[in-house]
């Protein structure tokens, strides 16, 4: 894999601090300057970059926090252990992470807290830095869901509340290990598409995300210290009708240290009908692109194929919901 030939993108980005007012005034976010880049770059990229998010607690924390769970000896974090990459803990050869579902409402961070840590859990952990993290990530959902509502020239107010509102999380805490050892670059998350509706990243200063462009070349993405990455999902590109690219993306990983990684993947409620509104929908540019359907059917579905390799995972929101013009 020739690293060194690749080409490194610097995404377009907002800045959350400029955001005060229009958050209180619904009606104002369309004309703030800053939707137009992310409409650009939802088109374009199907990713853009979050500055000055508002996190209420010191990113270098949780990083901390991160490392010292990873940093327990196998057999305390197998306590925790999972039958899938969905729940709980789970590791492979080089790469473990812990997930948390139906956040930030859920008991999935207090559950891990008291697995790990059974006799006194860890207050620290589940209440002062990761449980304060998933509150905080659910504002900020909240807020990035009605910034791409204003990106796609839509009444924020009207479809945030009959379609965004009831949005859950998931997240996961991703470690890849280097052992001490250099790492020759390697593919550690292979190409994909996440299937959720938008995701938002937070990720060490080691980089390693690679998305594809449009003329399918891989490009690195430059790492920003206290920064979040946006990318678009499945799930929101038939939402908005294919306005909204789900772009292409993988995980390589090269050189001595560790790799922490904690997506937020933002998804449509389970039984939620996932359908364009009639808005973003015209007879010309722009014809209906996909049917209908759930999220927990398209997860499934999705999962099935996954395992069975019969379709190529990051077309399969094509396959599976496009509607054919012959």
């Amino acid at each position: 894999m020739p690293s060194s030939l690749q080409n490194e993108v610097d995404l377009p980005f907002i800045d959350m601090s400029q955001f005060q007012l229009e958050f209180e005034e619904l009606n104002l976010l369309q004309h703030h300057p800053a939707v137009a880049t992310v409409r650009e770059a939802c088109q374009k990229w199907g990713f853009f970059r979050v500055l000055n998010a508002g996190i209420p607690i010191h990113l270098q924390n949780v990083e901390r926090v991160i490392h010292e769970l990873c940093g327990m000896p196998p057999a305390v974090k197998d306590r925790a252990i999972a039958s899938s990459p969905a729940d709980g803990y789970y590791r492979t050869l080089t790469l473990e992470n812990f997930c948390f579902l139906n956040l930030p409402h859920s008991d999935s961070v207090q559950a891990l807290s008291r697995q790990i840590w059974p006799e006194t859990g860890n207050p620290n952990f589940r209440s002062e830095t990761i449980g304060t993290y998933t509150f905080a990530m659910a504002d900020l959902q909240r807020k990035m869901s009605k910034i791409i509502l204003a990106s796609l020239g839509l009444d924020v107010k009207t479809f945030y509340h009959s379609d965004f509102e009831e949005c859950t999380a998931y997240m996961r805490i991703n470690h890849l290990w280097s052992d001490g050892k250099f790492m020759e670059e390697e593919e550690v998350l292979p190409p994909h598409t996440d299937i959720a509706c938008f995701t938002i990243l937070y990720q060490d200063d080691e980089g390693g995300l690679q998305i594809r462009s449009d003329e399918g070349k891989w490009l690195n993405v430059k790492p920003v210290s206290n920064s979040f990455i946006v990318n678009v999902a499945d799930s929101l590109k038939a939402w908005s009708n294919g306005r909204y690219r789900s772009a292409e993306h993988r995980v390589v990983h090269k050189g001595w240290r560790d790799r922490i990684s904690v997506p937020w993947f933002a998804q449509f409620p389970y039984d939620k009908e996932i359908w364009a509104p009639a808005e973003l929908v015209d007879d010309e540019i722009h014809p209906r692109r996909y049917r209908p359907f759930t999220f927990s059917q398209f997860r499934r579905d999705f999962l099935l194929n996954l395992f069975s390799k019969q379709e190529n995972p990051v077309t399969f929101v094509e396959s599976y919901a496009g509607i054919s013009r012959g």
